[in-house]
């Protein structure tokens, strides 16, 4: 009796109508950033929210290839023009992987500790959009965190 129960959902499970076809994806996925589309000078605004407002900066930076293939940056905070803070930046997929080096703040209190930051982007055309998260240098716990938005000169 028990076989005859299970008979309709075996029936079921193997009959029955089929998933349509998947459609073709690869029309779908952006093509994978090269260096070429990544290499220039950018201007560009980052805002972090504060606990009770938003912060605003303006920066500029550069990209540029280095003797060993990959990809290196500097960029430079409006309100302090003095100093440059070098960053990495690594392809992935559609996006970049930017790492900064670790760098006194100069808008710090004196004796805070060096900061480091993280920022994924991406682009359409030369307008890029991200994220970015900063952290004391040395340490993954995000002390705070933002979006960006910059204009690529080729």
């Amino acid at each position: 009796m028990r076989k005859l129960l299970l008979l309709p959902l075996v029936l079921w499970a193997c009959g029955g109508a089929k998933d349509a076809p998947p459609a073709d994806t690869a029309a779908m996925v952006p093509a994978a950033l090269t260096a070429a589309d990544v290499v220039g000078s950018y201007t560009g605004t980052t805002m972090v929210q504060g606990p009770d407002s938003v912060i605003t900066s303006t920066w500029t930076a550069s990209i540029a290839a280095n003797a060993a293939g990959g990809l290196d940056g500097k960029i430079v905070n409006a309100a302090a023009p003095a100093d440059t803070t070098a960053f990495s930046v690594t392809l992935s997929a559609d996006s970049t992987i930017n790492v900064s080096a670790p760098y006194t703040d100069p808008l710090a209190a004196k004796g805070s500790p060096q900061m480091a930051w993280t920022s994924v982007g991406r682009g359409m055309g030369n307008a890029w959009t991200g994220t970015v998260n900063w952290m004391v240098a040395g340490s993954d716990s995000v002390t705070q965190s933002g979006t960006w938005t910059g204009t690529r000169t080729p």
